[in-house]
């Protein structure tokens, strides 16, 4: 914040300059219009950028250099389980690049990157969501090497 330098805060918030998606409607007429993920990977991003900030500031004082995490150049990922059992869950395992498409980059994929934005369904979701379950616990009790698990 220009006005209050000793002031941080990190969240989405945001005005993209075009629709994020491509409205649409279901078979019964409701309008279902998606919208950019707001939780999880996107606000890990956001905060580890906050505190890089404040760490330039503190050891650099004017000079610092400030970190940048913009939906437009960030990619986020969604694995969600459903089921139980280790050989009959499902699972689904979705990633999206950019979050907020870029249509002039990438003009011919609707915005997206296809290597980076793919979705599937299966026990291999389910899996991963078992580990990242643990391993953000891990993380969040601080235990030896936590800081090297990502957002």
């Amino acid at each position: 914040n220009p006005n209050y330098k000793n002031i941080f805060a990190c969240g989405i918030a945001f005005a993209p300059p075009h629709p994020v998606s491509k409205p649409r409607k279901n078979k019964n007429g409701l309008s279902i219009t998606p919208a950019p993920p707001r939780t999880g990977m996107p606000s890990g991003i956001t905060a580890k950028a906050v505190v890089g900030n404040i760490v330039s500031m503190i050891k650099n004082g004017d000079n610092a250099k400030f970190h940048a995490a913009s939906m437009g150049n960030m990619g986020a990922a969604c694995v969600a389980s459903g089921g139980y059992g280790t050989f009959t869950g499902n699972g689904s395992s979705i990633t999206t690049f950019p979050i907020v498409p870029d249509y002039k980059k990438y003009p011919e994929t609707g915005g997206r990157k296809l290597g980076k934005t793919f979705g599937t369904v299966g026990l291999a979701g389910h899996w991963l969501k078992m580990v990242l379950h643990y391993a953000f616990l891990y993380k969040a009790k601080m235990k030896p090497l936590w800081w090297i698990i990502p957002e």
